[in-house]
């Protein structure tokens, strides 16, 4: 395989060699902004987007179809989606039989690479080392027209989008949106979610999907992105061999011609499923993503519904009638939706909070908002616009959606509509869209509680609903630049490798580390133009092994954010909205994540609001009163979760409770809540947080930033923080066990097998046992998913993984989704793969496969402020030193076949794994029967 790509790779040099003027002719500009130029490949009518950045080795190509769900008619809904499914089961050139699949081949370069399905378009992407630009354009002209899309393939595939839409019904949320579209929209072609109607999706046949890709499928309907390092003439010359034998689509495409009937009157929809929150959602029909009134509306969104000062905030969350508020509009090619929903306790009536929503938009319909109000909303937007473009990847994502409305230059002028935008607007925009009589309002009704049975683990996190497109792989999606999970132990190392200094600016010293106000600080200058991202960790010590309440760490950093002694909670916020800044602080059990992007010119700003946010925190009772029942409403759904009952069941399992790898059950939880005072979280705040242990790691745009002045100045004298080595309970392997948990109503089960491996990231044998794992069931080229789900179709999504704390001896684990009645079939299809892992080990070639993709990932991984800088704090919270980015590719080089297999061994015993099935299943693992 390496030969092959090899050998495309010397033709594809060549090929840049051809004169430029002999390819160029044919591109003829349309237009430039931004730094985005526009062409039309004239031979067959296909759009291409260039936008060049030659600081670091990394390119995204895209190409962005501009068909979706709303091509599709009833009894061929979801046929889009499933096509792009099938889209990487191979073609002609790359396929299973020639042993060169598509995501073996871009994987194995280090590639990220999905696909996505919407209502107004399909994309297909790969963010990768610039030097392999040419594959990837090879790959996606070869896929336009020259897919095999077999019928074997197509029934393999349905029983996995199949999965896909089981564990979206999981959801309330998911669920209860779905049914609002169909009721709010009766003819619009919206009215379908993407993933299309159960049967629909079971049943139709490939002819249809045939149908769809001979139909639309064409260059003439595509919109070729690249961006990153790239030299314009070699780009069209590639264009040139690879699109240039493809025609124009050789028969009028035909588009949806519906349009949606006059509403006379509210609709209202209700859903009944078990759950612990009742919600409310309330949406308004409004016009598609070009219309004049839309900067407006998403204005009017952001002022009522983010943030604290928000005026739903205030209405629900502050008075204890809501555990969470939201307002957004839809930004859809030609209509959509405004919808505020709220998530409420079981001691609120949904009548009431219907009321009471209609209650506030009757108040702004009156009077309206605030200049000031409008200017926060705008600063905010234009510096996260800002921001948000880090990296080709997400620049790529954002030309989707832009492409996707009609018009790709609103992905470089929709700041400046929203800037256009007056209070008179905002006000306009309430009163002629907020109508009772062209609402659709969704009831989610909690039928019954879960049962614990002492499985669960808190989670305290925010619900933030979001419509996003439906993905080819993985069913979560972290935005870039996200610090609200903790730093995971390997998850950017497998993207930190070689060719650092590409990225890197050249300096005395590379990683400039030093001493700041008692804090360890390392700053890393990069190509990044104007912003810099920062992140940061405070170790706990042993606090998870003292037999305290272990909830009071994310009560405490959940409650800086309510307020200092110098700024209400409000004023605090407006402060940090203007800068178009989140600073994200959360807790686990063992230490403090800090994270935070801004623009240069505001580096002093955020550190001293940082400053007083950590410094000097208001740690008022009513608000503290406030975010435990929040909290509380939040634990609670997870008694109705598969994921979080299984992964918790599985812990639970493995280690001891004096162990900080073991999970609490949401009844300890939520006493813990409950307990909880306001004395401990000031207690905990006194002892925890300090510079002692405090690393801080700052990347991209540092040169004049002034970071050491700043901190210097905001936490002169701040002392606090523990360093102490931690003391906890070893675990140890156990006997095999099999635990079912029974959860009513859920088309998707979870499978969790795991076994205690007491690996610690330290250890000689770590590396090797991670490289076996990552053969097994990491990314798209892991053995499981390329049989489990791609073979048997039995699962949306299997991984292999290892978990636990790098310090403490961890645990590895398999996870996946099965319908109920497939769960014993995909069970035993998981176990074959497992023990014939164990048995047999991996191969050379597989072996020589991942180095090359997790060492050619760097490129990737690294293009981003945001990857490198938690890379490099995962390091130094090891006690390494940044530059260890050089020597891990090395590390990895020298494993060889022999380690790894030995590491299997050593380390899994197929007689003591656990086996943890939760979902509707009975006692004995069967389906339950509805």
């Amino acid at each position: 395989m390496k030969k092959y790509i090899f050998v495309g790779y010397c033709s594809l040099a060549f090929c840049s060699l051809i004169s430029a003027q002999d390819k160029s002719v044919n591109f003829r500009k349309i237009k430039e902004l931004g730094g985005i130029e526009e062409y039309l490949y004239q031979p067959n009518g296909m759009n291409v987007l260039l936008l060049q950045d030659n600081a670091s080795p990394v390119a995204t190509v895209q190409i962005v179809y501009r068909v979706g769900s709303k091509n599709e008619v009833l009894g061929i809904t979801g046929s889009t989606h499933l096509l792009e499914h099938l889209m990487f089961k191979g073609t002609t050139a790359f396929n299973k039989k020639n042993g060169n699949t598509i995501t073996d081949v871009l994987q194995n370069t280090g590639a990220q690479l999905n696909a996505t399905t919407w209502y107004d378009r399909t994309n297909y992407f790969e963010t990768l080392p610039s030097d392999k630009i040419g594959l990837a354009l090879q790959i996606e002209a070869d896929r336009m027209r020259n897919s095999l899309l077999l019928k074997e393939d197509k029934e393999a595939e349905m029983t996995v989008v199949r999965n896909e839409f089981e564990r979206g019904e999981n959801d309330p949320n998911s669920l209860l949106d779905k049914e609002i579209w169909a009721a709010a929209y009766i003819a619009h072609p919206y009215h379908h979610s993407t993933i299309g109607w159960k049967s629909d999706i079971e049943k139709a046949p490939i002819e249809v999907l045939r149908n769809f890709y001979n139909t639309y499928y064409w260059p003439d309907n595509a919109t070729l992105t690249i961006i990153g390092d790239f030299k314009k003439e070699n780009v069209f010359a590639l264009i040139e061999q690879y699109f240039g034998k493809i025609t124009k689509a050789p028969k009028v495409m035909p588009q949806p011609y519906t349009e949606e009937p006059q509403q006379y009157g509210p609709r209202k929809i209700m859903v009944k499923k078990p759950g612990e929150l009742g919600v409310v959602n309330k949406a308004y029909k409004i016009p598609g993503a070009l219309h004049e009134d839309l900067p407006a509306l998403n204005i009017l969104g952001e002022i009522i519904g983010s943030g604290p000062s928000a005026i739903l905030n205030k209405a629900f969350v502050d008075t204890q009638m809501g555990i969470y508020a939201y307002a957004s509009a839809t930004n859809f090619k030609e209509v959509g939706l405004f919808t505020i929903g709220v998530g409420f306790p079981t001691t609120s009536k949904h009548e009431d909070i219907d009321a009471k929503i209609s209650e506030v938009i009757a108040k702004i319909q009156k009077e309206g908002v605030t200049q000031d109000e409008v200017n926060r909303v705008v600063a905010k937007i234009s510096a996260q616009t800002i921001l948000a473009r880090d990296g080709s990847g997400v620049i790529a994502s954002e030309l989707t959606e832009a492409i996707a409305a009609g018009d790709w230059t609103d992905f470089v002028t929709g700041v400046d509509r929203l800037k256009k935008v007056t209070p008179s607007d905002v006000l306009r925009v309430a009163q002629k869209y907020l109508v009772d009589d062209q609402s659709t309002t969704g009831y989610f009704v909690p039928k019954q509680s879960g049962s614990n049975e002492g499985q669960d683990q808190a989670k305290a996190s925010n619900f933030k609903p979001e419509k996003e497109p439906f993905y080819f792989r993985h069913p979560n999606h972290e935005k870039e630049g996200s610090f609200e999970n903790e730093i995971a132990a390997d998850n950017a190392i497998v993207k930190g490798t070689e060719e650092v200094t590409a990225t890197i600016e050249k300096s005395a010293s590379a990683y400039k580390r030093e001493k700041v106000a008692g804090i360890d600080v390392v700053s890393v200058k990069t190509s990044a133009k104007d912003f810099v991202t920062v992140s940061a960790s405070i170790s706990l010590g042993n606090y998870a092994n003292e037999n305290k309440n272990l909830m009071v760490p994310a009560l405490t950093t959940s409650m800086l954010s309510k307020g200092t002694t110098l700024n209400n909670k409000f004023k605090f916020s407006e402060k940090l909205q203007k800068l178009g800044v989140n600073i994200n602080i959360n807790a686990s059990t063992t230490k403090i994540n800090i994270g935070f992007k801004c623009l240069k010119k505001d580096l002093d700003q955020v550190i001293v609001l940082l400053a007083e946010e950590v410094r000097n925190p208001l740690f008022d009772q009513k608000e503290f009163e406030n975010l435990k029942q929040k909290f509380t409403g939040n634990v609670q759904q997870n008694l109705n979760d598969p994921s979080e009952r299984g992964s918790i069941a599985l812990t639970q399992a493995i280690y001891p409770k004096a162990n900080p790898n073991y999970s609490s059950s949401v009844e300890e939880d939520l006493t813990s809540i409950k307990n909880a005072t306001l004395e401990e979280v000031k207690a905990f705040h006194k002892k925890y947080f300090g510079s002692a242990s405090m690393h801080l790691v700052i990347v991209g745009d540092t040169e004049g930033a002034n970071l050491n002045s700043s901190l210097k100045k905001s936490f002169k004298n701040w002392n606090g923080g523990v360093v102490e080595t931690m003391k906890f309970e070893e675990a140890k392997k156990v006997p095999s066990k099999t635990e079912v948990i029974t959860i009513a109503e859920k088309p998707s089960a979870e499978l969790y097998i795991g076994q205690y491996t007491g690996l610690k990231r330290a250890d000689a044998d770590y590396l090797p046992f991670y490289i076996a794992n990552y053969t097994l069931g990491a990314g798209f080229a892991g053995r499981l998913m390329q049989t489990v789900r791609d073979n048997d179709g039995l699962t949306y999504n299997i991984s292999s993984e290892l978990g636990g704390n790098i310090e403490t001896g961890g645990y590895w684990f398999v996870n996946a989704s099965f319908n109920p009645a497939l769960f014993q079939k995909g069970l035993d299809a998981t176990m074959v793969q497992v023990n014939k892992w164990v048995k047999d080990g991996i191969t050379s070639e597989e072996l020589e496969n991942k180095k090359t993709n997790l060492i050619g990932s760097f490129k990737v991984g690294m293009s981003t402020t945001s990857g490198m800088a938690r890379t490099i704090l995962n390091f130094i919270d090891r006690g390494l030193e940044p530059s260890y980015i050089e020597q891990y590719p090395k590390d990895i080089e020298k494993v060889t076949l022999e380690e790894v297999d030995n590491a299997i061994k050593k380390y899994i015993q197929l007689d003591k794994l656990i086996i943890i099935k939760s979902g509707s299943l009975d006692k004995n693992g069967d389906p339950l029967k509805l």
